[in-house]
């Protein structure tokens, strides 16, 4: 029994040195951000900002930017999810990664199983928005009019099933009123038919709807996250109305599942370090995000309760996608 006792502390004794050998000699070779989307987009930016400056802070140390676009981000989040278990791969993640199971897509991975949250990185404020002839300015009268409206009130999005189609759904069940999604491929498109008065309300980023805001062209109705816009603070809020609502686009780091634990923290720890840091906002802030550094513990209590928040949207809305 001696003996055996002894085998084993000196097995714990190894494990332990060698996570912490793991965590010492981490990153030895290049480190790889996947972008879900083609270069040039907000979440490309902010990730080749992030690899920058994660590059500095691991003393040169390479940083490699994947941009993989395809299948609403499938195509990426794949690659991530059968990626070695080794720490040098991590996803650069969109709402996508939380709203694709919520919806019934089905997937070639499990968002739950076989990823690991790391840290949330940054978050972007969606707002509703209406054509400035809209005769609603407000959210207590956009439901008015939509419940006095013969036909469902049209709302549009930067695309269907993303997470402005979603805050729409979740209004129509709030406010018990009838509205329907009209798809567009894109932010662009959408806010030329909604400026042209083709389509009378739209959920969008705020950075993105907020210069035909400043310039006349829309309107404003309300801010859908769960606080008042900082630049636009006389603007309620849904939740004002709603309490609870709120609704935010978001980036964060995942990697794929049993990432050595060390190597897990040391990634999570350095990474908030940078979003949480001024030089990073200050990097950033052209593009309009809040940043947001949280522990891998507490992504992953978020993850868990976005998905099964959009899941219930979903269901009640009848969004299935086989």
């Amino acid at each position: 029994m001696v003996r055996i006792a002894a085998v084993l502390f000196a097995m714990l004794l190894t494990a332990v040195a060698g996570s912490a050998q793991a965590q010492t000699d981490y990153p030895s070779r290049p480190v790889k951000l996947v972008v879900p989307f083609a270069a040039g987009g907000p979440t490309d930016v902010v990730a080749r900002i992030l690899a920058d400056m994660l590059s500095a802070r691991w003393g040169g140390q390479s940083i490699v930017i994947e941009n993989r676009p395809g299948a609403g981000t499938i195509v990426a989040t794949a690659a991530v999810a059968n990626a070695p278990k080794d720490g040098y791969t991590f996803l650069v993640a969109t709402n996508s990664l939380l709203i694709n199971p919520a919806i019934g897509q089905k997937l070639p991975y499990d968002t739950l199983r076989d990823f690991a949250a790391v840290t949330m990185i940054a978050t972007q404020p969606v707002a509703l928005v209406a054509n400035k002839e809209l005769p609603a300015n407000s959210v207590p009268e956009l439901v008015a009019l939509a419940k006095r409206s013969a036909e469902p009130l049209n709302y549009t999005s930067p695309g269907p099933r993303g997470v402005g189609h979603l805050a729409g759904e979740m209004l129509q069940q709030r406010a018990g009123i009838k509205m329907q999604h009209i798809n567009y491929n894109g932010s662009a498109p959408a806010l030329v038919d909604l400026i042209a008065g083709r389509v009378p309300v739209m959920f969008d980023i705020w950075h993105s709807a907020k210069r035909y805001v400043d310039t006349g062209q829309i309107k404003i109705i309300a801010g859908a996250s769960a606080e008042r816009l900082s630049d636009t603070p006389d603007t309620p809020t849904i939740a004002e109305s709603y309490p609870g609502f709120a609704v935010m686009a978001m980036n964060a780091l995942y990697g794929p599942s049993g990432i050595p634990a060390p190597v897990l923290t040391k990634v999570s720890t350095e990474v908030r370090a940078i979003v949480e840091s001024s030089e990073f906002r200050e990097k950033t802030k052209h593009l309009g995000i809040h940043t947001w550094g949280t522990t891998p513990q507490e992504l992953d209590a978020w993850t868990r309760k976005e998905i099964a928040n959009w899941a219930e949207v979903a269901k009640a809305a009848n969004i299935k996608v086989d």
